[in-house]
Order: structure tokens, then C-alpha cells, then sequence
């Protein structure tokens, strides 16, 4: 998932021909010019742009990558990271690192090298296949905890023992044990990793501020994605299914807003609860340009912001705390942050743009309002009429041409506004340039999806007593006699929660994943939802006791189930809810299938366009725009 800078002089490809980068035209485009002869000048979309020739390196997945591989990725990050922005560092100053860190010169240019060419911190995990296989860490338990011990008792204790002191000490305990001695460096980055809150508590003897000298005040949101701030709520109001048009219950959204401009980002609607698929969501909606989406839910309007953050705050909810999630953080150096206990104000932002939000849904029919005083006798379920795909059109629509276009009372102009003075500058301040987009989409989206790890069986791939098998898999199948206790492999799959006919099975061989399908492809696609409560149903019927439940057992009782439900009269709430979430999520997913394929076909026309174009065009001139006061 190689990030695209989009900067001036940042070096691009289109066509596999290299542009460097001149000039910014709109959120949508930029102006190129040919690194080679005839060093054409060429309006380039950014949605079609490269960040390498096609003939580039794969991409690792980070659900893959161990816990101490990623460690050391992380520690050599923080190594290079002065030398990875757009200042200039002379070779003294990179010596001087060298020198400080114990690292040869070379490997640090290697590694500079290497992030810069992808912008992700899994370029930088070791190559373990020429260092005697993956999963081999440096440390034991043994070694790891007499550094753990040390560390605690010397270096957060108010006697403030130096390095030198604590690193002497592990070297004495070493010998004694007859275990290999630590280089120094791995203390020191041991030490690195300790929360600077804990060190001046312990070492200090301090009261830790978590406003970073800014009493009641966030500390973030000086320039666009600084900060971007996430959180839920439920709606307050009433949907109906898409059949009978009754009513079903209420949606929960997830919204990401970002703090220098008050720009919603992104959001995401849906009748499950919070989890870590609607928070990946979200954010896929917030990092992705807006044009297909836009497409998809057909309104009409600009939904300029998009891009990685270089920061994301929430509360302290367990979805927010994930491994999924703070792995896809970390590969994006993007500081993933929990709202400190006792300071509301880290949240403040997100949580006053769903306040709004749900004053602007209370005057829609069906809504609940905020509580029983104020919805009085006005019924909600009677007077409901949305579906939540119209919902879903209505809160694009409000977002797009009314919140961002609305001039917001603490930044003295309308959020949009905000965001492009930030983005192109305005008079003699200047602006950010465009934030970096995003290369490969598919595996945006697929890292944002829940991970699971499996082996593979002579049959396939069982997850929650479902099957899946594809001739990708054979090659991965141990003989049985061959197999032996604690030898099975673990993969990486991905699943999809709104169509789980098909998993997406990572091969770590070639890198990259295929789409595995059910064992028995006529089995009908239903959703995570569907088959947990088929799962359910079917427990509740064969009652206490150990029993079996393979594939064929799933699905006899899912269409026994669906059989029950057609030939009801009348079809229950919860029944019709979750027949019009998967309508709406099933649609969802054509509609992506359709954009991908519309967007191939735009591609090749904008290429076949671009190529009969004159060699000699005008530099057109900067986006501009101007910002009113709220008088006129």
C-alpha cells in the first residue's frame, strides 16, 4: 500500500512514465513535467497516479508481520525519522545518527532509501529469510526478562542511573545466567519505548500533565489531519425496511472530523454496533477521495478532503484499542491516541459535529428526538419513512453542501474554507500541498477488514463452522501423515462482515491475497450477522451437551430459517431490520463492483485523451477561491 506524495517536486508516475510534481491544481489534480525527453508538461488526475514503475516490489500485509518484527520496523523508523521529511540533512548530519544509534552509514541511507521509496514502516522489516527463517526473535524470555527487571528497577528510579550504569548491570546478570550479551543499543531502545508519563513519575518525581502545558485546551489541529478525531453514536431516529416500509430501529454512525478545518472526513452508517469494521470504515471513507462515493449515493457536490492523518483520537472504547487497528496505524506512521481520563475537551470537536448532526436528524420523520420530555406524543415508528440508504443519501447530502459550506462560529469561516486555506495557503502563508493518497485501494480496504488466522485442512479453511476451499490452497495442505502436533501452519484471512461467501486468503509466499469462496458454492451469500444468529438458532434447538455443526448443518438451518420467515404473515422487526441492512449492504457492494469497473473504462479514456493531446500546454493557473465574512 504504497503511499503518493503529492507535494511540489515529489516524483510521480502515470503510464510509467516518471512527472515530477510543479504545481497543484485542485484536490483532483496536479500539474507534471516529464523527467525525460521531451519534458512535457501534462495535467495529471491524482486517482491515476503511481508511486512506482508497474514492475515494483510487492507489498507485505502487516497481519502477517509478528510482534518483534515490527518492533525492530518501528525502531528503525524512529531512527531515520529526521531525514524522512521534505528538509535537507547533509552527510554530517546523517553521520552523526550513525553514530549515535551504533548503525553504519550505508544501512542508514539503505533505510532512508527504502521508507521514502514506499512511506510505510513495513519496508522496513527485516529480511528474515537470508537471517534463518521468520518468527525467529533476538531475545528469549529468559533475556527479555532480566532487561525488563533491570530497566525498571535502575531507569525509572529517582536516582536517574544512566545508561552506561543500567547497560553494566544486564552485561554482570548476562554472564552470570551464561546467556549472550545485549548490544547496548537494544537497552537503549528498550529505554526508548518507556512512556515518557511513567519516566517522569518514577524518574522525575512529577505529576504528569496530559495537556502538554495548554490547561483545558487540545494541543492539535494547526494544519489539515493534524488531528483527526472518531466516534459513534446511535441516531435518533426510526428506519423502515425496504419492502413493507415499516419500521425497524435506529442506526448507529461513526464520524471522523478534522480538528484544524472542522471538516467531517468521513462517516459511516449501519444498524451493528460499534466494532472495529465500522471504525475501518470509516476511515476508509475519510483516506479515499470522495468522487466514487459521491457517485455511489448520487449527490452532487465537492468533497475535497482526503488523505492520511497524522493523527487519529478517540475515547478509550475497546474497538478504538484493537490490534487490527493500531497495526494499520502504525504502518502509516499515523499516532493512534485515547482520550486521557478527565480531559473531555481531546474529544470535544467530534463529539459537538454529532451533536449537530442529530439536531439536524430531529427534524426528520421518525425521529425519536433526545429523550421523552421532548418527543412527547409524537410517535416515531408511525411517522418513520427512511430507509437507511436514504439516510445515508440525506447525510452525504448535509455534509457535503451544508455542514462544510456553513461558516463555523470558532474558526470565523465555513469548514471548506478552512481546509483549503490550509491546503494551498492563503496570501503570504503557505499551505501543506496535498496530503499523500494512497496507491493500491483493494489492499487499503482489505487491511481494514477483520483478520483471522487459520490453517489449512484437507478440506479447506473452517471459519465459524463455515468452509471455504480454492486450488490456491492445495499447495498449503500437509499430508496428514506428515503433520505432526504443533506443526500447522497459521494464515492470514480477511473476511468481509456484510458477504462472507468468500474469504480473502493471504499466500505469504507470493504476497498478495485471492478470493477463496465457499467449499459448496451453491450455498447462498448471507452476512456475519445471518449466520451468527443461525449459529444461535441452531445451539438452541439441540440444547446442553457437546455436538458437532459443520457447513452442511449451517445452511440446512439457514434455509430452514429463511422458509420459516417467507411464509410468515407478518415479518417481525428484528427480521425486517436485518433484511433491509443487507439489502443496503448488499447494494453497497454492487455499487463498488459497478464504480471499479465504470472507473477502469474512465481510466483507459482519459489515457487514450491524454495521448492525442498537443506536447506544448498551458500552465494553467492555481486554484483559488475566496472567503467572505459573515456579513455579506
Amino acid at each position: 500500500m504504497n503511499k503518493i506524495s503529492l507535494k511540489i517536486g515529489s516524483i510521480v508516475y502515470f503510464e510509467n512514465k516518471a512527472y515530477k510534481i510543479t504545481k497543484p491544481i485542485s484536490t483532483k489534480e496536479v500539474l507534471g513535467k516529464e523527467l525525460d525527453p521531451p519534458y512535457e508538461l501534462k495535467v495529471l488526475k491524482v486517482i491515476y497516479l503511481k508511486a512506482q514503475q508497474e514492475e515494483r516490489k510487492k507489498e507485505i500485509d502487516i497481519s502477517i508481520v509478528d510482534d518483534k518484527s515490527w518492533t525492530i520496523a518501528n525502531e528503525r523508523f524512529k531512527i531515520i525519522e529526521p531525514f524522512v521529511g521534505d528538509s535537507l540533512n547533509t552527510t554530517e548530519d546523517v553521520k552523526k545518527r550513525a553514530e549515535e544509534f551504533n548503525v553504519s552509514m550505508p544501512t542508514l541511507y539503505r533505510w532512508i532509501s527504502i521508507y521514502k521509496s514506499s512511506g510505510t514502516i513495513s519496508s522496513l522489516i527485516p529480511n528474515y529469510k537470508r537471517r534463518g527463517g521468520v518468527n525467529k526473535g533476538r531475545l528469549g524470555e529468559e533475556e527479555e526478562s532480566i532487561i525488563s527487571k533491570v530497566t525498571e528497577e535502575k531507569y525509572l528510579n529517582p536516582q536517574k542511573y544512566s545508561l552506561k550504569v543500567i547497560y553494566r548491570d544486564i552485561v554482570e546478570k548476562f554472564s552470570q545466567a551464561g546467556l549472550p550479551i545485549p548490544h547496548i543499543n537494544t537497552i537503549r531502545n528498550r529505554v526508548k519505548k518507556i512512556d515518557p508519563k511513567l519516566i517522569t513519575k518514577k524518574r522525575e518525581l512529577k505529576k504528569v500533565s496530559d495537556t502538554r502545558g495548554l490547561p483545558d485546551k487540545n494541543p492539535y489541529g494547526t494544519f489539515p489531519l493534524q488531528q483527526v478525531q472518531i466516534d459513534h453514536t446511535k441516531l435518533d431516529i426510526m428506519l423502515v425496511d425496504d419492502n413493507e416500509r415499516k419500521s425497524i430501529g435506529r442506526p448507529y454512525i461513526t464520524v471522523a472530523i478534522d480538528v484544524f478545518s472542522r471538516m467531517i472526513a468521513g462517516f459511516y452508517l449501519s444498524f451493528e454496533p460499534p466494532g472495529f469494521f465500522n471504525t475501518g470504515q470509516c476511515i476508509l471513507n475519510m483516506i479515499l477521495p470522495k468522487d466514487d462515493f459521491l457517485l455511489k449515493v448520487s449527490v452532487d457536490g465537492e468533497w475535497p478532503i482526503y488523505g492520511i492523518p497524522n493523527m487519529i483520537a478517540t475515547d478509550n472504547a475497546k474497538e478504538f484499542r484493537s490490534i487490527d487497528l493500531k497495526k494499520f496505524c502504525d504502518q502509516y506512521s499515523i499516532e493512534l491516541v485515547w482520550r486521557p481520563v478527565g480531559r473531555s475537551y481531546y474529544g470535544g470537536h467530534v463529539e459537538r459535529v454529532i451533536k449537530t448532526i442529530s439536531k439536524e436528524v430531529h427534524t426528520l420523520p421518525g425521529t425519536t428526538f433526545s429523550n421523552i420530555n421532548e418527543r412527547g406524543n409524537y410517535d416515531s415508528e408511525a411517522n418513520a419513512t427512511m430507509t437507511i440508504s436514504e439516510l445515508e443519501q440525506w447525510l452525504t447530502e448535509y455534509i457535503v453542501n451544508v455542514y462544510n459550506k456553513t461558516v463555523h462560529s470558532g474558526i470565523g469561516m465555513t469548514p471548506e474554507e478552512k481546509y483549503y486555506e490550509g491546503i494551498f495557503g492563503l496570501g503570504s502563508k503557505p499551505g501543506t500541498g496535498l496530503p499523500a493518497i494512497i496507491e493500491n485501494s483493494k489492499l487499503l480496504k482489505l487491511s481494514l477488514l477483520p483478520s483471522y488466522e487459520r490453517t489449512v485442512q484437507k478440506n479447506g479453511i473452517t471459519i465459524d463452522h463455515v468452509t471455504y476451499f480454492s486450488d490456491v490452497l492445495r499447495k498449503w495442505i500437509v499430508p496428514q501423515e506428515a503433520s505432526k502436533k504443533g506443526a500447522s501452519r497459521l494464515f492470514i484471512c480477511k473476511r468481509d462482515p456484510r458477504d462472507i461467501s468468500k474469504i480473502y486468503f493471504y499466500d505469504p509466499d507470493l504476497r498478495q491475497y485471492f478470493d477463496v469462496p465457499y467449499r459448496n458454492i451453491t450455498n447462498p451469500k448471507i452476512d456475519l450477522s445471518e449466520l451468527r444468529d443461525t449459529i444461535s438458532k441452531i445451539k438452541e434447538e439441540k440444547g446442553p451437551g457437546r455436538f458437532s455443526i459443520d457447513t452442511n448443518v449451517v445452511f440446512n438451518a439457514y434455509k430452514k430459517m429463511k422458509n420459516t420467515e417467507e411464509k410468515a404473515v407478518i415479518a417481525s422487526k428484528k427480521i425486517r431490520r436485518k433484511k433491509s441492512s443487507k439489502k443496503h449492504l448488499g447494494k453497497k457492494l454492487e455499487e463498488e463492483k459497478k464504480i471499479d469497473i465504470k472507473q477502469k473504462e474512465i481510466q483507459q479514456e482519459y489515457i487514450q485523451e491524454s495521448s492525442e493531446e498537443e506536447t506544448n500546454q498551458v500552465s494553467p493557473e492555481l486554484f483559488g477561491f475566496e472567503v467572505f465574512d459573515d456579513g455579506e
